[in-house]
């Protein structure tokens, strides 16, 4: 697999988007540093089924950076009036890491746009060793930021020596931190580590279906995070992908497409 970059549409409010395929709507919000093409698996095998419409955050890729994002609602805020102006029906909407993080808040606080929530790889509770050393990296990127800092999460996501198709996944996501703006990378990273997850109050509240995902030996967001959210929603699921960590659209979407294509086709079956 080598980099591409997919050709985009830009909304009145300045997001950037791809729109694939044909069908029921999903939506694709990826997480910090990254870009939308880190959905290409699931762009190109998905839109068999469904519009896929995957979205550069604010201050990511091709979008607009916007200083009033300085929280998570504040990006959910920016997503619903894409949806409404864009796409203009309710979604499916999938989010993976602090995607997953806006994803739960649109489901949560647009439920009228919204047909379910998959959050791949989400935060929540983190523990108290994870929140000093998230604490750390803010406070190091908001003193100096750097490529090498930029780029440091590389090191987490995956496993040293690279082996297989892990060698062409970490040189993608090396490139796509590299070239993001360090403008949106700081705000956004800011939020992504003082956010700890939904309430609880509001996932017990949550009403339309959820799917928590993520990787069996990723570290920050844990196995036990996504079955803890899950057994809070009244109607959820939560599935662990074996040997994946934290990229695990990329790096497992074998594994992951049929369960997102599954809980979608579930999802609007309720319409």
């Amino acid at each position: 697999m080598t980099s591409t970059t997919l050709p985009r549409f830009k909304s009145d409010s300045g997001l950037a988007f791809t729109r694939t395929g044909e069908g029921p709507s999903l939506v694709l919000i990826h997480g910090v540093g990254l870009r939308l093409e880190a959905w290409l698996h699931q762009i190109r095998e998905l839109s068999a089924c469904f519009t896929v419409y995957a979205v550069d955050m604010p201050g990511h890729g091709e979008s607009d950076l916007m200083p009033e994002c300085t929280d998570i609602p504040a990006y959910t805020d920016a997503v619903a009036d894409w949806v409404s102006e864009s796409v203009k029906t309710p979604v499916l909407i999938a989010g993976h890491s602090m995607g997953s993080m806006i994803a739960l808040n649109f489901a949560i606080r647009y439920p009228q746009l919204c047909t379910g929530i998959a959050a791949l790889n989400s935060v929540y509770r983190r523990s108290d060793d994870a929140k000093k050393a998230v604490i750390s990296r803010v406070r190091q990127i908001k003193e100096s930021i750097t490529a090498e800092n930029v780029t440091a999460p590389v090191k987490r996501w995956f496993d040293f020596p690279l082996q297989g198709d892990d060698v062409q996944h970490a040189f993608l996501c090396s490139e796509w931190l590299s070239n993001a703006s360090l403008d949106g990378y700081r705000q956004a990273y800011e939020v992504f580590c003082f956010n700890d997850g939904p309430s609880d109050n509001d996932l017990e509240d949550l009403t339309v279906p959820a799917l928590f995902l993520t990787g069996e030996g990723d570290p920050n967001s844990t196995p036990e995070m996504s079955r803890s959210m899950a057994q809070l929603c009244p109607d959820s699921e939560s599935c662990i992908v074996k040997t994946a960590r934290h990229m695990a659209p990329l790096t497992h979407a074998i594994e992951i497409n049929p369960i997102i294509k599954e809980f979608g086709q579930r999802c609007f079956g309720r319409i």
